[in-house]
């Protein structure tokens, strides 16, 4: 009898996981200059950073995506502008450069940077991506905490790799 509750308990289980629904992506389009696939679990907010194109995020996640752009005459090539990028963060506590890439997202040539720091008492966790793209240079950034890091990498690549200039 108790196996026969077990299973049944079992079966139960795994018809409601198989009817949980994903949240289809949201394609967002940024003037004439690129669009990027965000996940559907996160909601617009404000704030985030400043003069960001697009700031998504998911609370409840702790996950946070941004984006931004600038025009290429703003900077005398592209090594200037990830230098620039890079100098955002690098004076906050504990701020250590994890693992850093070139990398092609959709043919347009950048680089990656998986960076953990200090955001008061947590350790946070970041991707921060800079690409060098026809109409400007484009830049990336998702995070989360430290403990969300192996759990969400995966899905900040993913989003990442939705990225394309129009």
């Amino acid at each position: 009898m108790k196996s026969k509750i077990a299973m049944l308990a079992l079966t139960v289980t795994t018809l409601v996981s198989c009817n949980q629904k994903v949240a289809p992506t949201q394609n967002v389009k940024v003037q004439d200059l690129y669009t990027i696939e965000v996940p559907g679990t996160f909601a617009a907010m404000q704030e985030l950073y400043p003069n960001a194109d697009i700031q998504y995020g998911n609370t409840f996640k702790q996950m946070y995506l941004v984006t931004t752009h600038e025009d290429k005459s703003k900077t005398a090539n592209f090594d200037e502008y990830v230098t620039k990028s890079l100098a955002g963060y690098n004076k906050r506590p504990n701020y250590e450069i994890i693992n850093q890439e070139d990398v092609r997202i959709n043919g347009i040539a950048g680089k990656r940077y998986e960076i953990q720091m200090s955001q008061d008492k947590d350790m946070m966790y970041m991707i921060q991506v800079m690409l060098d793209g026809k109409k400007a240079n484009y830049q990336y950034i998702t995070w989360t905490t430290g403990e969300n890091r192996q759990a969400q990498k995966d899905n900040f690549l993913n989003t990442l790799a939705s990225f394309k200039e129009q």
